[in-house]
């Protein structure tokens, strides 16, 4: 009994020896072209990621989105020839119009003088928001494409008639509607045209995409550190997604309010995205902030209710810095 004791015993050793001698001549090697073994350990999370890359390419019909691009620049459209959806997301400008209040702003409060008048809100990776426009009162591009159209403070249209009129009596317009629809003009083509280019206005391969896809050196140390701020100040809770935000609602000021409210002050809005935020100033729903830093202080207090270090706003700015994409194959700039 005693001997077959020890002969189990001694199988268990010899087990054991196998084993820890396995594992360790398997163990993985320091890889030192991994940059990965200079940076801390807690830049890197095993978990998913709450944010998702732009995607490089889309399922879009190419003669819709062409087609499209030139009804956005078209200034015919309007109903005195003055105006574009250009006029107010500028593809040179972020996406936006730089301006705190759009060109119509004036019209806005000569008509409705209690309302809010709305920053331009960038029109890149709008195809990514769950609906569109600050107040989400758009469930999709395609109603969102005809707004302005029609809307007396914008382009002012009363009806399909002129716009039709001006596009089947237009042969290079008249040529390309048939190419795609094999028809005659119609309001529906239309919309179709312009949400399909909208569709189109993405901003893959900033440099925190390539991070996400696993180019390490995309991102410096100081960034990174601005990255890991991001989600433990909180700021991720609402920004997150592929577009790192537009997919829900908030209120604005949680803890303390942000700006003067009367009766017709909105309070809750769509979050709105942080893709290229570097190039959209200025900020909030009414462009009342120029300054990107400022920003994130006023969203940090009010929304958090946090007093962040300088040196923590630095790094975040320094974060918000790498969401600035690639539209057709070239970065984005004011230039």
């Amino acid at each position: 009994m005693k001997r077959s004791v020890k002969i189990l015993y001694f199988l268990f050793l010899l087990a054991l020896s196998v084993v820890l001698f396995w594992s360790l001549s398997n163990s993985p090697q320091e890889n030192t072209h991994d940059n990965r073994h200079h940076l801390p350990e807690s830049l890197f999370t095993s978990h998913p990621e709450l944010i998702t890359p732009i995607p490089e390419t889309l399922n879009l019909n190419t003669q819709k989105v062409h087609l499209g691009e030139q009804l956005f620049h078209d200034k015919n459209l309007s109903h005195d020839n003055t105006l574009s959806c250009a006029s107010c997301h500028n593809l040179q400008k972020g996406g936006g119009d730089g301006l705190a209040q759009p060109t119509t702003a004036s019209l806005q409060k000569k008509g409705l003088p209690n309302h809010t008048v709305f920053n331009s809100p960038t029109i890149f990776n709008v195809g990514f928001n769950f609906v569109q426009g600050w107040e989400g009162k758009t469930k999709n591009l395609e109603q969102q494409a005809a707004i302005p159209l029609f809307n007396p403070f914008e382009m002012g249209n009363k009806n399909w008639s002129n716009i039709l009129n001006y596009l089947n009596q237009t042969p290079h317009y008249k040529q390309q509607f048939q190419n795609i629809y094999a028809s005659k003009i119609s309001s529906e083509q239309v919309i179709d045209v312009i949400s399909e280019f909208n569709r189109s206005l993405t901003t893959p391969n900033s440099p925190f995409d390539l991070y996400l896809k696993g180019q390490l050196d995309s991102l410096t140390h100081y960034e990174l550190e601005g990255y890991q701020l991001f989600k433990n100040r909180g700021c991720i809770s609402c920004h997150n997604g592929v577009n790192i935000g537009g997919n829900l609602f908030q209120k604005a000021g949680i803890f303390t309010p942000m700006h003067p409210q009367n009766e017709f002050s909105p309070q809750i809005f769509k979050v709105p995205t942080l893709r290229n935020i570097a190039l959209t100033a200025p900020y909030f729903h009414n462009g009342s902030v120029s300054s990107l830093e400022e920003a994130i202080t006023l969203m940090a207090k009010h929304q958090l209710q946090l007093e962040l270090p300088a040196d923590e706003n630095k790094k975040i700015l320094a974060f918000l810095h790498t969401l600035t994409g690639q539209y057709q194959n070239q970065s984005l700039s004011h230039e």
